[in-house]
C-alpha cells in the first residue's frame, strides 16, 4: 500500500491541565489500610479545599462545616459525608479536567528538554464570573423595568425569515426549572411590520419605532401598544439579550446601563458586585463568608437565584517551568498517523446525509434560502428520521429531536479494524496477557486518507512513567477545530487566548476564499457557561443571541442560501458577501441533544464529509468481555486496560462492607484473578473516580457509589510512578492538549 505523508504539523505551544492537589497527597491520604477520620478533618480545614468544595457544591460545603464543628453525630450520615468528601479529594488530586478550582490549565511550549514545575498552588490565578443562568434572569428582569425598557435599543429577532406572506421566527419561554421551551410563530408580513424591522436593524428606541406608525388613523398610544406587543412576543429583542461571544455578559450589562438615566442605584450595586468578584480573584484562599456576603449583595438586585448556580470559576496554573521536549510532539504526530489508519470512515446515515438526500430530491441543483429549506412545512426540515418529534402547540413546524429512551443506543458499525482487534484479543486472552501490541504491519493493507480531517485538530495526551521509562498515552484526536476545547477558558487567560487565536488564524489562512463564521446561539441559560468565549472570528451568525462583531460582519439567518450542486457537497453562501460560509462553534458544547434545527444544521456543517475524530475504539467489543487489555502502538499507550463487571460480580463485597479485614482480603483475591492493579478509575461516562484498592475506606466509598448500578466499568490508572509534573517533590497527574494544523493546505 502506498505510504501517504502525514500533512499535519504541531503548534509550538501546548496546554497543560493538572489538578489543584498532588497525586502524592491522595496516596498519602490512602496509604494505610483505613483513612483516619482525623486526616480528612485536617485536610478539610484547608481554606483552599473548603473554597473548592463550596464552588462545586455549596450544600456539601455547609454539611462539611457542620461535621467539622461536631454537629453531625449520626454514624450513617457521617459515613456518607466522608465518602462524598473523599470523592472530592480524589477528584481534585487526580482529574485534570478544569472544573472550578479543582483543576486548571497553563500554556507551555515545546523545546529541547522537558521540565514542568508548578508554582505553589497559592500562586495560581483564577477567573470568576456570575453564572449565565442568573445573568440571563437578571437581564430579563431589567428589560421588564419600564424606565429601563424605554431607554433601550431594540433589534429584530435574529431568527426571523420570510415564508410566503408571513414572517416566521422562534420565540422561547422558561419553565419553573429555568429550561427554555422554543416555539415557532408566524405573523402577517405587513408594511408596518417591515418598516419597524428595517428601522430597528441597527437598534432603535421604543419611541422612535412608535413614531414610525403614527398617522391620521393611528394614535401614539396605539402605536406604542403595538410596539410593546412586538416586544412581548419577541419579534423585537433588546440590547440586553444574552450574548455568548465577545466580552462576558456582566460587563456588557454594565456598559448598557452606564448610558441610561435613573439607574444610578442599580448600577452602583452591579459595579460593587463586579468589584467584589475582582477581590475574590486575587486569591485561592477566600473565606466562604466572602461569597455569602456577595450573594446577599446580589439579592439587592431583586432577581432570584440558587446559590449552587451563582458562581463560575476557572483556575489558571502558575508554573516555574512548563516545557516539553519536541520528541514528544513527534511521537504524537506518528501516533496520529497510526490512529488515522485504524479509523476508517464509517458509512452510516448521519442527519446531514439524510438532509442532503431529501434536499436534492426536492430542489436538485437549485439554491434556496436556508430558513425555507429547513422549514418543515415549506421545505424539507432537518433530522429527517426523527418521526414527529415534539411539535410546538402554536404551529406544527418546529420539530425537536425526540426525547426517547433510545438516545443512549450506540450506532455500532463493525469494520475491518474491529475484525483485526477481535483476532488479536483472542490471542491475548488465550495467553492470559495484560498488553495487546498493534503494529503498522497489522494494518498494512489499509488506505490512509488525510483529506477528510478538519484543518486543525487537538489530542489530549498524558505523559506517564512506567518502570522508570517515560511514555505517552494518546487514545485519539479530533474536534471540528483544535480551538474548541480551549475556547471557554480564554477570558481569564491572555496567553491561552493568544494560543487559541493562533489556531484560528491558521484556519482563516487555509480558507482564505471563504468566510469562517462563528455560530452564536444560546440554547439554554446555564449552557452559556460552556458556550461563553471571546469573539474569535471576524464574522458571526447570531441566532437567538446577540453578536459581538460589527453589523456588517454579522450574517443573518435570512442571508444564508444553501445548494448542493450535482448531489455532492452542501454549499452555504452569504448573499450579502457573495462567498461560501463555513460555520464554526468554537467551544465544546455537545449541541446535538434537543437542538433547534437551524443550530443543529449549522453545527453539523462544520464537519460535512469529514471524520470529526480519529482514535482507538473497541466498537462492538467494548462491552462483550470482562477484561480488555491495554493496547500499545510502539511505546505509546492508545487504550487503557478495562474491566467490565455486572452487579452480581461485586455483590459479595457489599455483604462484607463492615467486615474490614475480610473485605480487604476478598478484594485482594479478586484483583489477583482479574489482574487488577492497586489504583483504578471507576468509569462513569466522561467522569473518572480514582480508587485505591488497598485501602478499606476507598473500597467502601466505591461500594457505596456502585451499590445500585447494574454495570460497573474500571480502567487502569497510569500515574503510579514519579511523574513529569512536580511541585516541591510532589507528583501531579497531567493532560497535555497538543494541537495540529494541516500544513499541506497552506501551500
Amino acid at each position: 500500500m502506498k505510504k501517504t505523508k502525514n500533512p499535519y504539523k504541531g503548534f509550538e505551544k501546548f496546554v497543560l491541565r493538572t489538578p489543584l492537589l498532588s497525586l502524592s497527597a491522595y496516596k498519602k491520604l490512602t496509604e494505610e489500610d483505613v483513612v483516619e477520620e482525623k486526616l480528612i478533618r485536617e485536610l478539610c480545614q484547608n481554606v483552599t479545599i473548603q473554597e473548592a468544595v463550596f464552588l462545586a457544591s455549596p450544600s456539601l460545603f455547609f454539611e462539611l462545616k457542620k461535621w467539622l464543628e461536631g454537629e453531625i453525630t449520626d454514624q450513617k450520615e457521617s459515613e456518607k459525608l466522608i465518602f462524598s468528601i473523599l470523592k472530592y479529594l480524589s477528584r481534585m488530586s487526580s482529574r485534570c479536567t478544569p472544573f472550578g478550582i479543582f483543576a486548571g490549565c497553563s500554556v507551555g511550549k515545546f523545546d529541547y528538554n522537558s521540565r514542568i514545575e508548578l508554582s505553589s498552588s497559592d500562586q495560581n490565578k483564577r477567573h470568576t464570573r456570575l453564572d449565565m443562568n442568573y445573568l440571563v434572569a437578571l437581564s430579563q428582569d431589567l428589560v421588564k423595568n419600564e424606565s429601563i425598557r424605554k431607554q433601550l435599543l431594540f433589534f429584530p429577532n435574529t431568527s426571523i425569515y420570510k415564508a410566503g406572506d408571513f414572517l416566521r421566527y422562534v420565540e422561547y419561554h422558561h419553565d419553573k426549572n429555568s429550561r427554555r421551551h422554543h416555539h415557532i410563530v408566524a405573523v402577517n408580513h405587513s408594511e408596518y411590520l417591515e418598516q419597524i424591522l428595517q428601522k430597528s436593524k441597527e437598534g432603535a428606541l421604543l419611541k422612535d419605532l412608535s413614531l414610525l406608525l403614527v398617522d391620521d388613523e393611528i394614535t401614539e398610544e396605539e402605536a406604542s401598544a403595538f410596539i410593546e406587543e412586538l416586544i412581548d412576543n419577541q419579534v423585537l429583542i433588546s440590547e440586553l439579550e444574552p450574548s455568548v461571544s465577545g466580552d462576558e455578559f456582566l460587563p456588557k450589562i454594565q456598559l448598557v446601563l452606564q448610558k441610561l438615566e435613573g439607574v444610578e442605584e442599580l448600577l452602583a450595586i452591579i459595579n460593587q458586585i463586579h468589584q467584589e468578584i475582582h477581590v475574590i480573584d486575587q486569591t485561592l484562599q477566600n473565606p466562604i463568608s466572602r461569597y455569602t456576603d456577595l450573594s446577599e449583595l446580589i439579592k439587592k438586585l431583586g432577581t432570584g437565584y440558587e446559590l449552587k448556580y451563582l458562581f463560575q470559576t476557572d483556575m489558571i496554573l502558575e508554573t516555574n517551568h512548563n516545557v516539553l521536549q519536541k520528541e514528544i510532539l513527534q511521537k504524537a504526530k506518528k501516533c496520529l498517523a497510526f490512529l488515522n489508519k485504524i479509523s476508517p470512515k464509517v458509512d452510516i446515515e448521519t442527519p446531514m446525509q439524510s438532509f442532503k438526500n431529501a434536499f436534492y430530491e426536492r430542489y436538485e441543483n437549485r439554491e434556496v434560502s436556508l430558513s425555507n429549506a429547513l422549514d418543515i412545512e415549506i421545505g424539507v426540515g432537518y433530522l429527517q428520521n426523527q418521526g414527529t418529534g415534539d411539535v410546538t402547540p402554536l404551529v406544527d413546524d418546529l420539530i425537536l429531536p425526540l426525547k426517547n429512551e433510545n438516545r443512549e443506543v450506540k450506532n455500532i458499525k463493525w469494520t475491518r479494524t474491529h475484525a483485526i482487534l477481535h483476532e488479536k484479543l483472542q490471542e491475548v486472552h488465550h495467553n492470559q496477557e495484560y498488553v495487546m501490541k498493534l503494529t503498522d504491519e497489522d494494518f498494512k493493507d489499509f488506505e490512509v486518507t488525510w483529506t477528510d480531517l478538519p484543518d486543525t485538530i487537538s489530542s489530549m495526551i498524558e505523559i506517564i512513567t512506567e518502570d522508570g521509562e517515560q511514555k505517552i498515552v494518546m487514545t485519539g484526536a479530533g474536534g471540528s477545530s483544535a480551538a474548541n476545547i480551549l475556547g471557554r477558558f480564554c477570558h481569564g487567560d491572555s496567553e491561552l487566548n493568544t494560543h487559541t487565536n493562533s489556531i484560528i488564524e491558521k484556519e482563516t489562512i487555509i480558507n482564505k476564499d471563504k468566510i469562517l463564521a462563528e455560530i452564536v446561539h444560546l440554547p439554554e441559560s446555564r449552557v452559556g457557561n460552556i458556550l461563553m468565549r471571546p469573539a474569535f472570528r471576524a464574522f458571526e451568525i447570531p441566532y437567538l443571541a446577540t453578536s459581538s462583531v460589527e453589523p456588517n460582519k454579522q450574517i443573518d439567518i435570512s442571508d444564508l442560501m444553501v445548494s448542493m450542486p450535482n448531489h455532492k457537497k452542501m454549499i452555504l453562501r452569504s448573499k450579502k458577501h457573495k462567498k461560501e460560509v463555513i460555520p464554526h462553534l468554537t467551544n465544546a458544547h455537545n449541541y446535538s441533544a434537543n437542538a433547534l434545527p437551524i443550530y443543529h444544521f449549522l453545527c453539523d456543517m462544520q464537519t460535512q464529509d469529514l471524520r470529526s475524530s480519529i482514535g482507538f475504539n473497541w466498537g462492538g467489543l467494548a462491552d462483550q468481555y470482562k477484561f480488555l487489555p491495554r493496547v500499545i502502538y510502539e511505546d505509546i499507550i492508545i487504550s487503557r486496560a478495562v474491566w467490565n463487571f455486572k452487579k452480581v460480580d461485586l455483590e459479595p463485597f457489599l455483604k462484607l462492607f463492615y467486615i474490614e479485614k475480610k473485605l480487604l482480603s476478598a478484594i485482594s483475591d479478586w484483583r489477583d484473578v482479574y489482574q487488577i492493579p492497586q489504583y483504578v478509575s471507576l468509569i462513569d461516562g466522561d467522569n473518572k473516580l480514582l480508587i485505591n484498592l488497598r485501602n478499606i475506606t476507598s473500597i467502601q466509598m466505591l461500594l457505596h457509589t456502585i451499590k445500585n448500578r447494574t454495570q460497573i466499568k474500571f480502567s487502569e490508572f497510569l500515574f503510579t510512578e514519579k511523574g513529569i509534573v512536580t511541585c516541591d517533590n510532589d507528583d501531579y497527574t497531567n493532560q497535555i492538549v497538543v494541537s495540529f494544523f494541516n500544513e499541506g493546505k497552506l501551500k
